[in-house]
């Protein structure tokens, strides 16, 4: 426990130098600055006395880094506590402040807390002509649990052009599970910004499931990377026996040469194809043609993923 001088001098500390230098290793490391020591102190905050003391110390404190590492200290309080009284304080500071870095310190506190009791001042910043103070308020939405946080968010994903404020309303949206996003969510698969399209993937994935299994499949042949890789993990969790063909293929482009980076997209489509392993013979051709001919073309991960599905039982040329 600190007593008040000690978290005056947290907070003055928190504005301290922020790397150190190493002569063991002649590098600089942010790890033990007084800067980190002193965010250290305050993310482990419990003693819901400070809240008084801290939000009097912000009506007297001009600087605006001073009430940024007021508000930090306040919002791990309130995360760690759960103390209602914290989010309470931060709802109502939202109209008091005009910096925009103080502005987002706030609302990504208040995404912190367990319960967020108003969303309507964080429905304000939506509209916020800056984009990060936007996009902080977009994410502190998601953590609301009401029909008007939903109804913001889906008024942003009609209408914004912002590559950044469709990915964050699609995601809270999915974060709230409001299913009632889904006919809006729907168009972004066209969206040119393949980012705009993974997350709206993701979305309809968590928010519709195995009802939209049609969409995943075509998704596997989008121009986006991303968009593929995130498509086959809906397939993995949703697939049935229409996405096997699509799967084979996407194994057979992926295998086609060696890649100069790897990812977890085989892995689950060993998983899949696991499930139909004895109902399709094309499946059981595949895995000899990538034991026999592509062995050497997968990682570690992918390796070892492979015998996780398939036993020397499933193949006997092995």
């Amino acid at each position: 426990m600190v007593n008040e001088i000690e978290l005056l001098n947290i907070i003055n500390d928190m504005n301290g130098a922020n790397t150190i230098y190493n002569e063991m290793d002649g590098t600089y490391s942010s790890k033990g600055s007084p800067s980190w020591n002193a965010y250290q102190k305050a993310r482990s905050l419990t003693d819901t006395s400070y809240i008084s003391f801290l939000s009097d110390l912000l009506e007297k404190s001009k600087k605006e880094s001073i009430k940024r590492n007021i508000y930090f200290m306040l919002g791990k309080i309130g995360e760690n506590t759960g103390d209602k009284r914290v989010v309470e304080i931060l709802l109502q500071r939202i109209g008091l402040e005009t910096n925009k870095y103080t502005l987002d310190t706030i609302l990504e506190r208040i995404e912190e807390q367990e319960v967020i009791p108003d969303c309507y001042p964080i429905i304000k910043c939506v509209s916020d002509v800056r984009g990060s103070v936007r996009h902080s308020a977009i994410n502190a939405l998601g953590r609301c649990k009401n029909s008007d946080a939903e109804d913001a968010l889906i008024k942003v994903i009609r209408n914004s052009k912002d590559e950044y404020d469709l990915c964050y309303a699609i995601g809270s949206l999915s974060m709230m599970g409001a299913t009632k996003a889904i006919p809006d969510i729907l168009p972004l698969f066209k969206n040119e910004k393949g980012e705009v399209r993974r997350a709206a993937l993701c979305a309809i994935d968590k928010l519709g499931g195995s009802a939209f299994l049609p969409l995943y499949i075509e998704a596997l042949g989008d121009r986006s990377f991303s968009v593929k890789y995130y498509a086959l993990l809906a397939i993995k969790d949703h697939g049935d026996e229409t996405a096997i063909d699509v799967v084979y293929k996407r194994v057979r482009t992926i295998l086609s040469k060696k890649r100069k980076i790897n990812s977890d997209e085989l892995v689950a489509a060993f998983e899949f194809l696991n499930q139909f392993k004895n109902q399709d013979e094309k499946i059981e051709k595949l895995l000899e043609w990538i034991v026999s001919k592509k062995w050497d073309f997968l990682s570690d991960r992918e390796k070892e993923g492979f015998n996780s599905c398939f036993s020397t039982n499933d193949l006997s040329y092995r």
